[in-house]
């Protein structure tokens, strides 16, 4: 079980660490000049998967909803909404939109569908019991605002500041300190974990496991700033170095709760993973649950000392 997870690890990460290689020079001046390209149709791509995951979790936990191929539609339609930024070079100061104006735009769409369908489909003659439509509207409003939430705080990333450097180092960083803290937390956990930490959540978690998280979380930051950036991006940032212990240890602890909410998801609907596509892994949604929540604060930390860099 721990090679076959290894090996598809390293698939993944390998072609994750080319699409970013792609869309930074895509990004570059001499070709597009449009930060986000290749990450936008790869967002696109995960919002559909991600919620058709979704679906399939909610009606093997016996949840009546709205039909699959709507929810998934949907899902793509606003997520390339949320993308429009991508479409400037440079991003117009007046736009009254706003960067974040876009992802709000699809997200209103995709809940204006919602309920679009339910006043399309109802009859109240042959109505089953009170509250199902409310429930339908329910299961597909939370799968359009989880995926929303992560991938407009990802894309934000990319477009911080609409410069290609600063955009895609902040992305790695995230990306990086995300999956190493994991990996630090699920190595730790094996060698030292005796205490559980959410043993009706997700049982194989410790304390001591979450510890090594935040070594991890912390060790992954300072590898970013200190050797990537310059030595890779050519910036030099001048961070502090609180910044780097705080970035380190929230995010880190942002991902295991993002780990746990989609746990939480699971153990309500009775499954064990969000699919199957992914041998030893699961699915698309149990790689990139603990971003969930770490996107946004990692957003709003890089927020915090743009200025600085």
């Amino acid at each position: 079980m721990l090679k076959r997870r290894l090996i598809a690890a390293a698939i993944i990460i390998s072609a994750m660490l080319f699409l970013l290689w792609m869309d930074f020079q895509v990004g570059s001046p001499s070709m597009s000049g449009r930060p986000g390209v290749i990450l936008c149709l790869l967002a696109i791509l995960t919002g559909g998967v991600a919620a058709a995951e979704l679906w399939q979790m909610f009606r093997s936990g016996g949840a009546i909803q709205q039909p699959l191929w709507l929810v998934v539609a949907t899902m793509v339609v606003a997520t390339t909404i949320m993308c429009g930024p991508v479409l400037y070079t440079v991003y117009p100061v007046d736009c009254p939109i706003g960067k974040f104006g876009w992802p709000l735009v699809g997200l209103l769409l995709a809940v204006v569908v919602s309920f679009l369908y339910e006043m399309a489909t109802f009859d109240i003659e042959r109505a089953q019991q009170p509250g199902l439509v409310t429930h339908r509207i329910s299961r597909a409003v939370l799968i359009y605002a989880y995926l929303t939430i992560l991938l407009a705080f990802l894309t934000a990333h990319r477009f911080l500041g609409h410069d290609n450097h600063l955009g895609q180092i902040a992305l790695v960083t995230l990306l990086s300190t995300v999956k190493l803290s994991d990996s630090f937390a699920y190595f730790t956990g094996r060698q030292f974990g005796t205490i559980k930490l959410a043993p009706k959540l997700s049982p194989g978690k410790t304390v001591q496991g979450s510890l090594g998280a935040l070594v991890g979380g912390c060790v992954a930051t300072a590898i970013n700033v200190f050797l990537v950036a310059p030595l890779i991006y050519g910036v030099s940032l001048e961070l502090p170095w609180w910044w780097i212990v705080v970035y380190g240890v929230v995010v880190a602890i942002a991902g295991m709760l993002g780990d746990l909410a989609e746990s939480l998801i699971k153990r309500d609907c009775q499954s064990k993973d969000s699919s199957t596509w992914l041998k030893g892994l699961g699915g698309i949604l149990d790689i990139v649950d603990s971003l969930v929540f770490a996107a946004p604060i990692s957003w709003l930390l890089w927020m915090l000392v743009k200025t600085a860099v």
